[in-house]
């Protein structure tokens, strides 16, 4: 495996696209084929660097979501309770109505109707492996079962997008 990688002419090509396929996946092919990656260069530098991510963003955000859960009592009860507000002014408890974007309402309905395997086959192509992966770990307890569908859905999407750019062939710089 190594070799296909020598044979392209620079690790660090390959490492661009391992950085990006983990980052914002879509972009990872098109520039592959533009550093002059074969397909199965391609599929496989793309896969790897997806499923990295997918690995690396899934134990960050376990990581975040434990000390958010722990840090959140003492930093609310700070806001909450002051007692050294003066007894003339009164506190007024102003209610903040939510304001949902688009891609919130988006995220939400694909949870709801779709479950993880929505959240997953959406994660590298709409979200982003990074927001997808936070997501899926956030809402869905089954570790195995989260990295798994997050993992199959970057292989996927890898073979499909190597598959149309290599199909319109997109020429090297």
């Amino acid at each position: 495996m190594l070799f296909l990688f020598i044979q392209s002419g620079s690790i660090f090509k390959s490492f661009q696209i391992l950085i990006l396929s983990a980052l914002k996946f879509l972009l990872a092919p098109p520039l592959s084929f533009k550093l002059g990656f074969n397909f199965l260069q391609t599929v496989i530098t793309t896969t790897i660097g997806g499923v990295l991510g997918v690995l690396f963003f899934f134990f960050l955000s376990e990581l975040i979501i434990r000390l958010f859960k722990k840090i959140w009592p003492s930093i609310k009860l700070f806001f909450v309770n002051k007692k050294n507000i003066p007894y003339s002014i009164k506190p007024v408890k102003a209610t903040i109505k939510k304001k949902f974007s688009f891609k919130n309402k988006f995220i939400v309905k694909t949870r709801l109707k779709y479950g993880l395997w929505g959240i997953a086959i959406l994660t590298p192509i709409l979200l982003s492996i990074p927001l997808g992966t936070f997501l899926a770990n956030r809402y869905y307890k089954n570790k195995k079962s989260v990295i798994f569908s997050l993992a199959i859905s970057v292989v996927c999407w890898s073979i499909i997008m190597s598959s149309f750019y290599a199909f319109i062939k997109i020429k090297p710089f």
